[in-house]
């Protein structure tokens, strides 16, 4: 036993446990938009940032890497990098057409994490760049919770071309880190020039494969871009459905106030003439997620002070309730409960949109909003001198 324990003693002080470790100073080089004919270099050092050698067992330029890239290095496969010491990646990016384009380098090695890559993206861009412009419409998709492993409902996405030029699809990606949870079927054809106001639908479909929020992004690329089109797609990946509940709309005559409270024993309270007997229930209301579930965003919900509105307000916008709760006229009372957000004023699909309207009233303690989503009473209140202020909400079906 102790001769056991003298030898790991002596091979510990005489580095047993010294370890060769790979650092790269840019494992990304991002050229970003490069005039065709012409070029720019990029470089990277790796370095042996460990106390002992490794060798690289394969330095070699990744096969699907464009013509574009010529990449130059000192770092070699079978060369050992002692400790402390470097070895340099250059990279040129010397583009003849439009369109982004990508690349990489393996940097395989001996140490303990030995898939290295050194990764590279540009973008060739020409006259035509900045001559017209590409709409997504919505703006965004959120497909809101999905139980893990099933598919959900398409949500489509048309790409309008917004002029004044052609435009012609050169690529339609999908990355990020859930690109893989999201199917992008397609009537967009790349090549085909579509004319001014024109436009062709994208339809997707979400598909979680693992728990928790899952992200991506759709990047549309054409020669007669400034830049890359680039639009956020996200869902929740659950393991059941999150319940919903419902959020029920009250209104009180004499002070021609609405009021909204997704709370049972508040409406229960309402109900019985605990909070005052002119409170009554419109039989109007709409579905969302309870406060604290894993679904939507936090709705925060206000009262006007003494010098504000004799009113409630809600939103869903984390900036609107941030920019609120600085403003003295307003109370922040909590979280009501949650509900997703419109991409563009635009809902994703099983769920409808709640409207909201405001009355501006004589002065500001006259001041009130109301939250419709019911066809017939969205009908009625464009019909009254009350403002319109779009989608806030988006109600599950």
């Amino acid at each position: 036993m102790r001769i056991a324990v003298f030898l790991l003693l002596c091979l510990s002080s005489f580095g047993a446990f010294a370890d060769g470790r790979i650092c790269i100073s840019r494992d990304t080089l991002i050229f970003s938009n490069q005039a065709t004919g012409t070029s720019t270099t990029q470089s990277s050092n790796v370095t042996n940032c460990g106390d002992a050698p490794f060798a690289f067992t394969d330095v070699s330029v990744h096969p699907a890497t464009d013509a574009a890239y010529h990449v130059m290095t000192s770092c070699a496969t079978g060369q050992t990098l002692a400790a402390g010491a470097s070895c340099r990646v250059d990279v040129t990016f010397a583009p003849t057409i439009p369109g982004q384009v990508s690349g990489g380098l393996w940097l395989r090695n001996t140490t303990s994490t030995p898939d290295q890559i050194v990764t590279f993206y540009g973008r060739g861009v020409d006259a035509q760049a900045g001559t017209t412009t590409l709409q997504f419409l919505p703006g965004a998709l959120d497909f809101g919770p999905q139980v893990l492993n099933t598919t959900s409902l398409p949500q489509s996405v048309t790409l309008r071309n917004a002029g004044p030029s052609t435009l012609t699809l050169r690529a339609v990606v999908m990355n990020g880190p859930a690109a893989y949870d999201f199917r992008v079927p397609t009537d967009c054809e790349l090549g085909v020039p579509i004319p001014a106001g024109g436009s062709c639908e994208l339809y997707f479909y979400f598909t979680p494969t693992k728990l928790g929020a899952r992200a991506a992004q759709l990047n549309i690329d054409a020669p007669e871009l400034a830049n890359l089109a680039i639009m956020s797609i996200r869902g929740l990946g659950v393991e059941t459905l999150v319940p919903t509940i419902d959020v029920i709309e009250f209104y009180n005559a004499p002070l021609n106030h609405y009021f909204l409270t997704a709370v049972a024993e508040e409406a229960a309270m309402l109900d019985r003439g605990t909070l005052g007997t002119d409170w009554h229930r419109t039989g109007l209301s709409f579905r969302a997620y309870p406060a604290g579930s894993a679904a939507g965003l936090d709705v925060c919900r206000f009262f006007g002070t003494a010098t504000g509105p004799a009113a409630h307000f809600y939103t869903a916008d984390g900036a609107e309730c941030a920019l609120v709760k600085t403003n003295p006229r307003w109370l922040y009372e909590g979280i009501a409960f949650r509900a997703l957000l419109p991409g563009a004023g635009v809902c994703p699909a099983s769920t409808e949109p709640v409207i909201r309207f405001f009355w501006p009233g004589a002065d500001v303690s006259q001041s009130r909003h109301r939250y419709v989503r019911d066809a017939a009473t969205l009908a009625a209140m464009r019909a009254l001198p009350w403002i319109e202020e779009g989608p806030v909400f988006c109600s599950p079906q």
